[in-house]
């Protein structure tokens, strides 16, 4: 234990001697990724109810194993009723499975990496595939000793064949440098409107040291959308709708749709055309806010409802609509409305959780128009899981991952 404390001190004297202080960030963060385990085990298949969980109304459910792969960071299925399954792992492979035949293969293998929070992130498919057959990723990469975002459109060549289904003709959209390793945000999705809709953290680090949740004139900290359709000059790969927020203004990027956001860890839309996004919080807060055009979430002046920073005026920014603390969980995983017919109880509510605590929870959504807090929580329970990420399909079921066993499953109703 000595000589490992001793390494370990040398190894950080020498780095601030020769490192800049962001150099010495990123070399921290990549050289000592944190190992994620579950906080407090849960004993047998079934859920338990804790801390404020205990007090409120619950719900009891089922977990129904789908299939198992490593280390899921998001599931997504094709806009349409298929029983094709799309499964990204960290480390770059997509997985396809096939639901009714329970067979699985690797789509295709991106080439990432996977220091701290970095990896294959995101994915989502065109709204008119497989018309268009085409989808779209979010991928962290090392480009000339950078860390970069790239958001890329794949061709799908075969797509409603699972044995002869391929990507290719990737072309790259957007890329992004990140400062640090952690806080990439990772979903991508349409919306209604067509566009794309991308989320990315702040960059990493602590307390935003950058200040790029206020600052407009990065995309990080922001929600992003563009059309995929080059511009018409050619100048870039995508463009610009023309009811962007800050299209034209002055000392803002065109790009952002929102901005104030700290780490949008899964975002999804309603079936009413609300954009509902988990923002991971720091020491403690986590939030859900429903996005709205040209607003501002307040990190790093905000976390939730809260000042962050001393003397911070809240009434300047958005607030979110749901927050919980450290004595509920320690780093939300955001959701799906749902949609099914599997758990009627469930009908319209908003299903998320916590990826350390292994809880999940269900509120409503504040009424089209409002953003009033909601303080009404359904319990799912606790269970043996950390959350990376849920699905839902199309027939509006939802499906959670669980990180360390690799595990996909789907909520049902419990059995008594």
């Amino acid at each position: 234990m000595k000589i490992q404390i001793l390494v370990f001190l040398s190894f950080f004297t020498v780095s601030l001697s020769t490192l800049s202080c962001d150099d010495l960030g990123r070399k921290i963060l990549k050289t000592f990724s944190k190992t994620y385990e579950t906080d407090g085990k849960v004993l047998g298949s079934k859920p338990i109810f804790i801390g404020p969980d205990a007090l409120r109304k619950q719900l009891t459910i089922s977990l129904t194993e789908v299939v198992k792969v490593k280390e899921p960071t998001d599931i997504q299925f094709p806009p349409y009723e298929s029983p094709l399954m799309f499964i990204l792992e960290k480390a770059g492979d997509l997985i396809l499975f096939d639901r009714e035949k329970k067979t699985k293969r690797v789509l295709h293998k991106f080439s990432v990496i996977t220091d701290s929070e970095e990896g294959l992130l995101g994915l989502t498919f065109h709204p008119k595939y497989p018309k268009i057959p085409k989808l779209y990723t979010h991928t962290v990469v090392n480009s000339n000793n950078k860390d970069m975002t790239v958001i890329a459109e794949w061709v799908v060549e075969n797509p409603n064949s699972f044995a002869d289904m391929v990507l290719k003709n990737e072309r790259v959209l957007l890329k992004v440098e990140q400062p640090y390793p952690n806080h990439n945000g990772g979903q991508i999705t349409f919306g209604p409107d067509g566009h794309l809709y991308i989320g990315l953290g702040d960059g990493g680090w602590r307390a935003d040291p950058k200040n790029n949740g206020q600052n407009p004139n990065t995309l990080l900290g922001s929600i992003l959308r563009i059309s995929p359709t080059p511009e018409a000059d050619g100048k870039k790969p995508y463009s610009i709708p023309k009811d962007n927020p800050f299209l034209g203004k002055p000392g803002h990027l065109p790009e952002i749709y929102a901005y104030g956001i700290r780490n949008p860890w899964k975002m999804s839309f309603s079936p009413d055309g609300r954009l509902v996004v988990a923002d991971v919080g720091q020491d403690a807060y986590e939030e859900v806010d429903i996005i709205v055009s040209g607003n501002n979430y307040g990190w790093n002046q905000t976390e939730g409802f809260h000042c962050f920073t001393d003397g911070c005026n809240p009434s300047l920014y958005q607030p979110p609509f749901y927050e919980y603390g450290r004595d509920e969980g320690q780093s939300i995983t955001g959701g799906y409305v749902y949609n099914g017919t599997a758990i009627p109880e469930l009908k319209g509510k908003y299903v998320f959780g916590d990826f350390i605590q292994g809880k999940i929870w269900a509120i409503d959504l504040p009424k089209p128009g409002e953003n009033n807090k909601i303080t009404e929580t359904i319990a799912l329970g606790k269970w043996n899981l950390l959350i990376p990420s849920f699905g839902q399909d199309h027939d509006g079921e939802i499906f959670v991952a669980d990180y360390q066993s690799g595990t996909i499953y789907k909520l049902v109703k419990a059995v008594p």
